[in-house]
């Protein structure tokens, strides 16, 4: 569709949070909307909406009947569809009405999604996986992955550890926690040899269930881990200082869940442009950013076996580390630098006619 952009359009978005608070709100859509001077305005409805992008909290139920005048771009970083049908998928269906983003209950989420996507006008994902999930029900998908400027780039340094001390480094939300737990062992192995203080950048203290409910303290959860760690609350500026002293950051992933194995590489994004090396769990787009940047295979592990060889070996090869450092920081800084992804957000509001 084209859209009607006399006077200049009028485009709404439909946040995760209404505080735009998550890291969705601030490395998406509106990051390139602020990057390239296009106004805006956090909406909950399409009336005097020329276009609206809508993140994965919109209700999908209500935004499936927008008028056929209103552009609808719907924003899916996640592997929503990989999922598929079955009790999680009804289960989310019911439990994203009770608490809020859903007018009414459904019986199936995916259902619901894939109605939604069909409606749509443009589709943004994060994955060419995702891609070609997402283009048997939409001819309109595009690949765009998050926007990092709230992170200032830092060159590698020099990788010789100071004495016999190893700083690991982790970010993520609560509920990707769980991902680090098979990693234990290797980073119990690890402290034979060194003092290992593993970083946990998140928030200490988290809701329990779907970010609203519950609460639960990380200090508590990790006590039972048997390994150092120290947790720092999460924001850019607490990353970028940890990232000044950690000497590897881990991206572990849930490799027994389609949908946490099917996200991005934006994790290994953020720790290369901050000059770290990083190991993480093999995933297609973990192998796909290895291959981009020129990595070798054993960055990334499939097994605890494989995170305990690449943990012990970069743990001591300074001079390897500073290598993959290097190539992660050129790769962050070019091929997925900052213009690649504003690039991608033109491609989508050009394709609809509002650029």
């Amino acid at each position: 569709m084209n859209v009607d952009i006399r006077g200049g359009p009028r485009i709404g978005y439909v946040p995760l949070h209404p505080m735009m608070t998550p890291p969705g709100d601030r490395r998406r859509f509106p990051a390139y909307a602020a990057d390239r001077g296009i106004p805006f305005q956090v909406v909950d409805g399409w009336e005097g909406m020329d276009l609206v992008v809508l993140s994965s909290e919109a209700d999908i139920v209500f935004w499936r009947h927008a008028p056929a005048g209103v552009g609808i771009v719907l924003d899916l970083p996640d592997a929503f569809l990989e999922e598929g049908w079955g009790l999680r998928s009804a289960a989310r269906g019911l439990a994203k009405w009770i608490a809020g983003p859903l007018s009414r209950p459904v019986t199936s989420h995916h259902r619901a999604m894939c109605r939604l996507i069909e409606r749509a006008d443009a589709v943004v994902c994060s994955t060419p996986e995702q891609e070609r999930n997402l283009a048997r029900y939409s001819d309109n998908v595009h690949v765009a992955l998050d926007l990092h400027r709230e992170f200032k780039p830092v060159s590698p340094v020099d990788a010789t550890l100071r004495g016999d001390r190893l700083h690991l480094v982790w970010e993520g939300l609560y509920p990707t926690l769980v991902a680090i737990e098979p990693v234990l062992p290797a980073i119990r192995g690890l402290a034979e040899d060194f003092e290992v203080v593993l970083h946990l950048v998140t928030d200490p203290v988290a809701h329990r269930f779907m970010n609203r409910y519950g609460t639960i303290n990380v200090a508590d959860v990790v006590e039972r881990w048997g390994v150092k760690v120290e947790v720092h609350p999460w924001t850019p500026v607490e990353l970028g200082r940890v990232a000044t002293f950690a000497d590897l950051a881990i991206v572990p992933v849930d490799r027994s869940d389609p949908y946490t194995l099917g996200k991005p590489e934006n994790r290994m994004r953020i720790f290369w442009r901050l000059g770290l090396p990083v190991v993480g769990s093999e995933s297609p787009a973990h192998r796909r950013a290895c291959e981009v940047a020129g990595m070798p295979a054993d960055v990334l592990c499939v097994d605890s076996k494989d995170w305990a060889r690449s943990l012990v070996h970069y743990a001591n090869e300074p001079e390897e580390r500073l290598a993959v450092a290097r190539a992660g920081h050129t790769a962050a800084l070019g091929v997925y630098g900052d213009e690649s992804v504003l690039a991608a957000w033109d491609g989508v509001l050009q394709g609809l006619g509002v650029l």
